[in-house]
């Protein structure tokens, strides 16, 4: 996945189908070091997640929490929670397998697993996230039989709508084409039993009013970016989209997106002159002055410091 094709709502939310209707479960490779930043934007969708750093440390962002994922250490996400990845180290080469699924995959949404197990963890707030640590021994154990999963879904599962993804070497068994999507349901089933059983045990974390006020408040500064990026904004500007002070506005963008919203504005324009590079044949003067930028000069600057390379170059390198 790359961030120029990422599709988000002002919401961040994520508008995709996770897997087929009827086998609802997708299989990625979130390749961090292609991502502007290293980092997965910010982004929720319905469905729970798993995801596995590999190839180096992973800060995952949830909600405002903050949390490192050493190599082949995992975490699962809830539905509707807002998350992102970024690499530590802009030197690592990571790929990272993950899934995103259906708790209906697990069992029917009119059944009593689903009833009893199923919809009540998912709705419990102060678990927003469980970390898996590879050296404890029921994490571990969730782990190897997610490799599983991933190694099925590598071999014989849909692509994606973000299309194919690097092979990952993955050290299990090899797995027969014949029932594949029954095995998935069975390990998946297993990994969630586990979840269950320790739920008692996992570490709660509390979300507070003012950390919702923010979330709205940010949503509301980023969909006003979105619409308005081509024209000249102010920090202030973008604060009284939200009817509050610049020094709220900075809180709440620093809270989530660890920038300033002026940063933010300066990323997405960038973000938007590499669709319109990669998407169009407009010159670059062009496409400096539709996305916001009223110097060519300051635009290949910025464009370089953010993206690594100038406009020209990031078109010549990304071309079919």
């Amino acid at each position: 996945m790359r961030i120029d094709n990422m599709p988000l709502d002002p919401t961040y939310f994520e508008n995709i189908q996770h897997g087929q209707l009827d086998f609802p479960i997708q299989y990625y490779v979130d390749e961090l070091h292609k991502f502007l930043q290293h980092r997965v934007p910010l982004h929720w969708h319905f469905e729970p997640e798993f995801f596995v750093a590999r190839g180096g440390t992973v800060v995952v962002q949830v909600g405002h929490h903050r949390i490192e994922l050493e190599a082949n250490d995992g975490i699962f996400i809830s539905s509707n929670t807002l998350h992102s990845f970024e690499q530590k180290n802009e030197s690592y080469v990571c790929e990272c397998p993950n899934i995103v699924f259906s708790g209906e995959l697990i069992a029917s949404h009119t059944s009593v697993i689903y009833k009893k197990y199923v919809l009540p963890f998912l709705g419990d707030k102060h678990v927003p996230y469980v970390v898996l640590h590879a050296q404890e021994a029921w994490h571990n154990e969730i782990l190897k039989k997610l490799e599983s999963i991933f190694a099925l879904l590598q071999q014989h599962g849909a692509e994606s709508w973000y299309g194919s993804f690097p092979v990952l070497d993955f050290q299990t068994d090899s797995f027969l084409e014949i029932g594949f999507e029954m095995q998935v349901q069975g390990l998946l089933n297993q990994i969630w039993l586990l979840l269950v059983q320790h739920w008692h045990e996992l570490p709660t974390v509390t979300t507070d009013k003012r950390e919702l006020q923010y979330q709205a408040r940010l949503q509301n500064m980023i969909a006003f970016i979105q619409k308005n990026y081509m024209n000249p904004l102010t920090l202030e500007d973008i604060s009284g989209s939200s009817n509050i002070s610049k020094s709220e506005a900075s809180r709440c963008f620093h809270s989530y997106m660890k920038c300033s919203p002026v940063d933010y504005l300066l990323q997405y324009r960038i973000e938007a002159a590499q669709r319109l590079l990669l998407g169009t044949t407009r010159s670059i003067q062009e496409i400096c002055a539709e996305c916001g930028f009223n110097s060519p000069s300051y635009f290949i600057r910025m464009f370089k410091k953010k993206a690594g390379v100038t406009p020209g170059i990031y078109r010549t390198q990304n071309s079919i």
